[in-house]
């Protein structure tokens, strides 16, 4: 019952910080869900001028996976590159992310 608990939690906070996402991001990009089914860190991807970014939703109440991170993961002809930009506690600072980028 507990795993159920949890995957429904997982699922359902994915889902709407797509929405989320989605809906700040419009005429910008579309925003992916890619997570895996047997994986407990639900994740989207989306693109930006060309710069990929990784989105890792909480998966967890509290500890080290508690928060969204935010990774960029570009292909730069051979060799692919992961930078972690950031961690932040709610979609809303992920979003100020990129407002202070002027991206939305």
């Amino acid at each position: 019952m507990i795993h159920e608990i949890k995957s429904f939690y997982w699922d359902t906070n994915a889902k709407i910080c797509i929405a989320i996402l989605n809906y700040e991001f419009q005429g910008v990009c579309e925003v992916v869900d890619d997570s895996y089914g047997n994986d407990e860190s639900p994740s989207c991807t989306f693109t930006i001028d060309g710069v990929q970014y990784k989105l890792f939703f909480p998966s967890d109440y509290k500890g080290e996976y508690s928060n969204f991170l935010l990774l960029n993961e570009t292909n730069y002809d051979v060799d692919f590159e992961i930078k972690v930009i950031g961690q932040y506690a709610t979609i809303i600072d992920v979003i100020d992310y990129f407002k202070k980028l002027n991206v939305i």
